[in-house]
């Protein structure tokens, strides 16, 4: 595979869209992004917050943007927080998306490693979130990469 496509994205979110829930009234948002942190698919249930759809996004784009998981840069502003909000704000202003550290980011790789893209989940518990991007990401036929 040479690149992500916007049929492997549409499948990703279809996927994740498809995926366990932890109650009755929990609604999500799914952003995916490609390897030069650019929107390629958005999915957000009609009932999600539309603020969803903004927080996915940036999910996926901290990937890209910083070279890890959001759950790598969550690690990393929990123990030098001055730090990671220094940065944050350099990312916002200078590339437009905010460094999100939460879990729910998750690196999309081909079968060699290869970082394609990234897919953000917001919606659920960060946990389930993460959940949510490796189901859909591995229903695509491709690498879940969460590190």
């Amino acid at each position: 595979m040479t690149d992500l496509t916007l049929s492997s994205a549409q499948a990703i979110i279809s996927a994740a869209l498809a995926g366990g829930r932890t109650g009755p009234d929990r609604r999500i948002a799914i952003a995916v992004c490609d390897g030069g942190g650019h929107p390629l698919a958005l999915g957000r249930e009609e009932d999600a917050a539309p603020l969803l759809a903004h927080i996915a996004q940036a999910k996926a784009f901290t990937c890209i943007a910083y070279g890890k998981s959001t759950d790598a840069v969550r690690e990393w502003a929990e123990e030098t927080p001055i730090w990671f909000h220094g940065v944050a704000r350099v990312a916002e202003n200078r590339m437009g998306l905010p460094l999100i550290g939460s879990k729910g980011g998750v690196y999309i790789r081909d079968k060699d490693g290869r970082v394609l893209g990234a897919v953000g989940v917001a919606g659920e518990a960060g946990e389930q979130d993460e959940k949510l991007a490796v189901v859909g990401i591995q229903a695509a036929g491709l690498v879940a990469d969460a590190v």
